[in-house]
């Protein structure tokens, strides 16, 4: 029997005040509905069944149905058979109890019992999810809307026969329709920490349906390229401008007129968006010092000029100045020539900003800080002296050999495309919906309270559900991304100053070789998938200590060993020199941290694969390589089954840091059982084991903890 916290009330859609008479229509009006496509027959005839039963309690037994007069409450919860929760789950749906499906369905999925309902299950809670996005399209949420979406698709593609109905393929063509406006609505958060994740999946899928659009061969959803592009422009950074693509390379592309590649690129970059770009690059160059920058504005402002013939005249000499090719006199004199004819106001135009009085001395500085600096928020703070960049070159540039990081940090963590990455279409490894999907989203159950984003209103957009199949492209680029798994801190201390860099191309060289293989290795899914099955085989032969042996080397290590067992490192964040200053930490709050650490695990790796979840506890290392393992485990169509038996905080320490402000150490013992669920296997692989486990934490700018660094040891 399973415990349902549900009113029958609720079950059939009625009030708590509702009559005998509206029961007994209500109870009709669902008998004769059916289904919704895709429930198998025995959730149907459980449906069916538990319409009668309701009826029956509500009608004959009054304390299910509550009295009003006598102020009794109706009797709750209910306790309903195993084999009636997909017929609850798909009446509950059918009402619009949308919030309570994903609430039963998730808590449900945590029982080993619910093994042979996981497919009404998963689509009861996609249906749910489907009604999320619809009320939220209503309301012209297209990204809360875009979200809900994507959590359905992946409800639906987690089970093989759910994967054939046509509810998938509708909606894969409803995320590529709101792609493009969803990817508006993210980009115009706020650039604060809580938001960084969403913004970092909108800027990639910018880049990736802008790489449709300039591929002569692809196609794209966009019909008005100018006013989409001017819009997402609009809301970058300075520095994601400037990251976002090879803009100097297309520059160079554009001149040549007569080819398709300039035709097609005129058509999705017009002249604005290109003279945007010219000035971001500026910004960037002249804020943190970097010539390299400030060249490809050059060499931009060159190729428009001859592929646009546009006047670019001034913007190119003041490039030459602050490259010292030219002199700053030159470049005064053709500000007072943009100055004086109608120019400056096309320019002022592009930028958004106003035309100031031209009867005023022209000045590079007053120009660098209204049509520069001023334009985007990451420079608008910088100072325009033009003295102080030159005497600063110099010294910028021995700082820059021995490792300093520029003024600006690069919020979005990007790098921009290589000239072949870009022009080459095969080689892109996601679509604008997986880049958009695969940021870090609410829980389901938290979506339906989503603060509404901001953004311009549109539209809402219907959800289609017209028959048809469609081969499934979406998700099959995230094992692919390799380089997402190698992010690593590196510290350099110079005098009393810490700066921090984060490097997307290797490793910590004093961590590297205590990395399991599969962590910076590139997955051989079709390649590794036989050893990977007959592994499974053989782990019910093994008995139990035999049985961790193989499930570590099936993953290269234990599931919780991944928290990189290091040879005595056991974290990468300052470690404080003397304990001197330490403080206990409650061991309730210690405890909670590490539970609140242990259901997420069991959601990330569990069916529902909810791997967006891992960022609320995880940060660092520890987050790429958890997230890795659950993207592994989804992709190998197979998930973990976690039980936490015994949890003990054995001590539990905040020191304060002066690189990070406090961390926190959690030595605890934990008691795991966990079974390894492949359907292609007759019998789940199982392990059970004892360890002690050392955390470290880092406090973030909320004041919440995340888990960074940890060192396990397996008990006998």
């Amino acid at each position: 029997m399973l415990l349902v916290m549900v009113l029958n009330l609720q079950l059939i859609g009625v009030s708590d005040q509702a009559e005998k008479d509206e029961v007994v229509k209500s109870v009709i009006n669902l008998k004769k509905a059916d289904a919704e496509e895709g429930y198998t027959m025995e959730a149907a005839i459980a449906r069916q069944d538990l319409l009668m039963d309701v009826r029956d309690k509500l009608l004959f037994e009054p304390e299910y149905a509550g009295n009003i007069k006598e102020k009794t409450a109706p009797k709750s919860p209910l306790r309903i058979p195993w084999s009636w929760l997909p017929g609850a789950l798909c009446l509950l749906q059918e009402v619009g109890q949308d919030k309570l499906v994903l609430d039963i369905g998730r808590a449900a999925l945590r029982h080993l019992d619910s093994k042979s309902y996981i497919h009404d299950i998963f689509l009861s809670m996609a249906l749910a999810e489907c009604a999320i996005a619809k009320a939220a399209f209503e309301a012209n949420k297209v990204s809360q809307g875009f979200e809900a979406l994507a959590r359905a698709q992946c409800f639906l593609k987690s089970k093989v026969t759910l994967a054939k109905l046509a509810l998938l393929t509708q909606i894969e063509e409803s995320l590529e329709e709101l792609a493009p406006p969803c990817t508006l609505d993210l980009l115009a958060l706020p650039c604060l920490p809580e938001n960084a994740e969403r913004r970092r999946g909108a800027i990639a899928a910018l880049r990736e349906l802008l790489r449709q659009g300039l591929d002569v061969e692809a196609s794209c959803q966009i019909q008005d390229w100018p006013c989409f592009l001017s819009q997402a422009i609009s809301r970058l950074l300075a520095t994601e401008i400037v990251d976002l693509l090879p803009w100097d390379n297309l520059a160079i592309t554009r001149k040549n007129k007569k080819s398709l590649e300039s035709h097609n690129q005129r058509v999705v970059i017009d002249f604005n968006c290109f003279y945007m770009v010219v000035i971001a690059h500026i910004a960037v160059g002249f804020s943190s010092k970097q010539n390299d920058v400030i060249n490809k504005a050059k060499t931009i402002c060159e190729c428009l000029i001859a592929s646009d013939g546009v006047d670019l005249k001034f913007e190119e000499a003041f490039c030459s100045f602050l490259l010292k090719q030219g002199s700053e006199a030159e470049a005064l004199e053709k500000l007072k020539q943009l100055e004086s004819n109608s120019d400056s106001a096309v320019r002022n135009s592009i930028l958004g900003k106003e035309s100031r009085n031209t009867s005023a001395t022209p000045s590079l500085e007053a120009w660098l800080t209204e049509s520069v600096l001023a334009i985007f928020p990451d420079t608008r703070g910088c100072s325009p002296s033009l003295t102080n960049f030159l005497r600063a070159e110099k010294k910028y540039s021995e700082n820059k050999k021995m490792g300093s990081p520029p003024i600006i940090n690069h919020k979005t963590n990007q790098r921009p495309l290589s000239t072949m990455q870009f022009a080459n279409s095969s080689q892109h490894l996601c679509t604008a919906v997986e880049q958009l999907a695969a940021t870090d989203l609410q829980s389901p159950v938290a979506s339906a309270k989503t603060i509404d984003e901001s953004g311009s209103s549109r539209p809402s957009v219907q959800l289609k559900r017209n028959l048809g199949l469609q081969q499934n492209k979406i998700w099959n680029g995230w094992l692919s991304q390799s380089s997402l798994i190698k992010r690593v801190s590196v510290v350099a201390i110079l005098g009393c100053t810490v700066f921090f860099s984060l490097k997307l191309t290797g490793i910590r060289s004093g961590r590297l070789q205590s990395l399991p293989t599969w962590v910076y290795a590139k997955p051989r899914l079709e390649s590794d998938s036989g050893n990977f099955r007959r592994n499974l085989a053989s782990v019910n032969r093994n008995g139990v200590v035999g049985n961790i042996k193989t499930l570590m080397g099936m993953f290269k290590i234990h599931p919780d060993a991944l928290y990189l067992k290091s040879s005595g490192q056991s974290a990468t964040l300052s470690h404080p020199t003397s304990e001197v200053h330490k403080r206990p930490m409650l061991t309730e709050d210690a405890e909670e941290l590490v539970r609140q650490w242990e259901n997420i695990k069991a959601e990330a790796l569990g069916p529902t694969h909810q791997v967006y979840s891992l960022p609320e506890v995880l940060d660092e290392s520890m987050l790429v390589q958890w997230r890795t393992l659950a993207q592994t485990a989804k992709a190998k169509s197979c998930y973990w089954r976690f039980v936490l038996l015994h949890l003990e905080i054995l001590q539990a320490h905040i020191f304060p840091d002066g690189i990070a402000g406090e961390i926190a150490e959690i030595e605890a013992l934990l008691e795991e059982a966990a079974e390894l669920v492949d359907e292609s296997q007759p019998k789940n692989a199982k392990y059970y084991s004892t360890y002690k486990i050392r955390y470290t934490l880092k406090r973030q700018d909320d004041g919440s903890w995340k888990f960074c660094q940890s060192d396990i040891q397996i008990q006998k």
